[in-house]
């Protein structure tokens, strides 16, 4: 939901997108919802990061999944040295697994982060992580873990490209940072 007026809105939230991911994953994404996002608009406090320009840092899950055998979309990372456009994802792919293992496993490569445009109308800018089927095996502390440090990559890779904004994306990241640690401890 795009906001059309200047109501302040928590600096960083994060969307979970997926209620069909592997059952392992499940008790993290819940956690998003019920613990990290209300610890966020606890604890980062818009007015103390900048101007207006900047509103909010929408960054969305996307966790692969495996319902039957004709639902599945199990993510496989690009290596961002690559640099390639969607068009290429499909034939990159097949450099790496047959035609037959790509249906079979509903496999997609994806990269890693995907960092939208800051809008000047809104003030928003929207971000993606994609984990691979792996991610999901793992304990829910380290699926934690590993979440908090590539949210925090989607942050600082955004103060990068903005630090020219009157921003201070340096407190927002240490504030960021301290909430992403309690979570993980959680």
């Amino acid at each position: 939901m795009e906001p059309t007026d200047n109501t302040p809105l928590t600096p960083i939230t994060i969307i979970r997108t997926l209620d069909n991911c592997y059952p392992n994953s499940r008790a993290v994404l819940d956690s998003i919802t019920n613990e990290l996002n209300p610890r966020l608009e606890e604890k980062l406090q818009p007015a103390l990061y900048g101007n207006d320009t900047l509103r909010q840092i929408e960054i969305t899950t996307a966790l692969s999944f495996y319902d039957d055998f004709h639902c599945k979309t199990n993510y496989i990372i690009a290596d961002e040295s690559l640099k390639l456009r969607s068009s290429d994802y499909y034939s990159t792919l097949l450099t790496m697994y047959s035609e037959e293992e790509i249906e079979n496993e509903g496999l997609y490569l994806r990269p890693r982060y995907q960092i939208g445009p800051l809008s000047k109308r809104t003030g928003l800018i929207y971000a993606k992580v994609v984990f691979e089927k792996s991610f999901s095996f793992l304990s829910e502390k380290e699926q934690k873990r590993i979440m908090s440090e590539y949210f925090l990559t989607v942050v600082e890779r955004i103060a990068h490209r903005k630090r020219k904004l009157n921003y201070d994306f340096n407190r927002l990241i240490a504030d960021f940072k301290s909430v992403l640690e309690w979570w993980v401890e959680l």
